[in-house]
């Protein structure tokens, strides 16, 4: 079993449990391959989350905490050698000089996850009053028009940033208010059918996911979205079937753990959802003579994963 996206609360002030914790317990539950993937730090103190500012925390200290991970996480890369731990971050897709920066810091890891979590510098998945405000940043102030300025920001770090892995494609809908009203069609937000109803958001979609196939990218099917509410993993079924239309079902999984409690977590859920999209496989990295390659194993081959016995 891999997951392509995880977290630990010795470098990240909203997970919790060590680093040293998660690895061990990922061990015990019979993944073959671990990507560590903590986020990249941030490069202004406006930037900082209020957990992070509890702490009096600058981006000197963000700095710092990463440092000591990519050191820490090769040492353990070092001592589980039955076990694949390849060393990545979380692109902060969020403006173009964060974007430049990541391009900086990818000689330092082996892979990365390319998310948004801001829009208009805004955060659009930190709490719904948030994403009202990043709603109300946009030129329209309508949801339909911050899908477009997320999609358009989820372009500038793929074609930038070619990340081996897009992170929750799908991340602007987390915190979409149930009762919101697409003025353009009188539909909820949430019944708005992409493709027809928004055109012009839809081909941006299309694009952005032509795109990663074109340079061989990822598409996690990222379980987190579950044990935050949704039917589903990232992303929702619309995007995951242009991915398999577009992007040549690219897909690979991911817990995005923050916390031991999350290791695996709704994997048997996002495994049935896997199944309901008609995948005959699934993509996962690997590492050979020192370099990460991106491979595939059946449906039927990954059914027999000893990681299904933990849970």
């Amino acid at each position: 079993m891999h997951t392509h996206h995880s977290h630990s609360g010795d470098y990240v002030s909203h997970a919790v449990d060590t680093l040293e914790d998660m690895v061990k317990l990922y061990h015990e539950k019979k993944f073959s391959v671990v990507c560590l993937t903590e986020h990249m730090p941030r490069l202004d103190d406006k930037f900082l989350y209020p957990e992070e500012l509890e702490k009096s925390y600058t981006t000197s200290n963000l700095n710092s905490d990463f440092n000591r991970y990519i050191k820490h996480a090769t040492d353990l890369q070092l001592r589980y050698q039955d076990m694949k731990i390849i060393i990545g971050f979380e692109v902060e897709g969020i403006n173009a000089e964060h974007i430049e920066y990541s391009l900086k810091l990818l000689d330092k890891v082996q892979m990365s996850v390319g998310s948004v979590h801001f829009v208009n510098e805004i955060p659009i998945d930190f709490s719904k009053e948030l994403w009202l405000e990043a709603r109300a940043s946009t030129k329209e102030n309508t949801t339909r028009a911050l899908y477009r300025d997320y999609f358009e920001l989820q372009h500038a770090v793929i074609s930038r940033l070619q990340p081996t892995v897009v992170g929750h494609f799908d991340l602007i809908r987390l915190l979409q208010p149930e009762d919101d009203v697409d003025p353009s069609t009188g539909k909820l937000s949430k019944d708005v059918d992409l493709e027809n109803d928004w055109p012009e958001i839809w081909a941006s979609i299309v694009r952005n996911i032509k795109l990663v196939k074109l340079y061989g990218g990822l598409f996690e099917l990222n379980s987190s979205a579950i044990r935050k509410g949704w039917d589903t993993s990232y992303p929702k079924r619309d995007i995951a079937e242009a991915i398999i239309n577009y992007g040549g079902a690219r897909f690979c999984l991911s817990d995005d753990a923050h916390a031991l409690t999350q290791v695996g977590l709704n994997y048997d859920k996002t495994w049935k959802y896997v199944k309901s999209l008609g995948v005959t496989e699934l993509y996962y990295l690997d590492v050979k003579d020192g370099k990460v390659l991106v491979e595939s194993k059946s449906i039927e081959q990954l059914d027999k994963s000893p990681f299904w016995e933990t849970i």
